[in-house]
């Protein structure tokens, strides 16, 4: 994903396809569509062919949609996080409260995750070891 610079994240000049955001955020141009359809992407901008066309300011939405997507918040959830965005400076405890869950959740499954590496990389080890002793394989359960 592509870093947005602090001072272009303001700049509302559409400018770049669906095509292009999805190139910039690595995500599939279907992703890009489905979230301006589902409104969490606001003010999207269209050309008089109806194409949309995007903005800095809305890749910064999308980067922050993006994001919770991936820590697993739903796209009501997102929903609800992006109208409480647009309600303003009253809404910051609600907002606030949805990105510290968020991050309490994302440590809890980095917790788990580096518990499977632990386990791969012991499993990773044990077969390069058979591979280069060239010994029998103990721990398969099939023999």
């Amino acid at each position: 994903m592509k870093k947005i610079k602090k001072e272009t994240q303001l700049d509302k000049t559409p400018k770049y396809t669906v095509k292009d955001v999805a190139k910039i955020m690595n995500i599939s141009a279907y992703t890009v569509r489905y979230y301006d359809n589902e409104g969490l992407i606001p003010f999207v901008s269209r050309t008089q062919s109806n194409v949309r066309m995007f903005s800095d300011y809305d890749l910064s939405w999308f980067k922050t949609v993006h994001c919770l997507r991936a820590t697993d918040l739903s796209i009501n959830d997102i929903k609800n996080y992006i109208n409480l965005c647009l309600k303003g400076n009253k809404t910051i405890p609600q907002r606030a409260k949805i990105i510290f869950d968020q991050e309490k959740i994302l440590k809890e499954n980095l917790k788990e995750l580096q518990k499977q590496m632990k386990v791969l990389q012991m499993k990773k080890k044990y077969y390069t070891d058979l591979l280069k002793n060239k010994t029998k394989d103990v721990w398969n359960p099939y023999k």
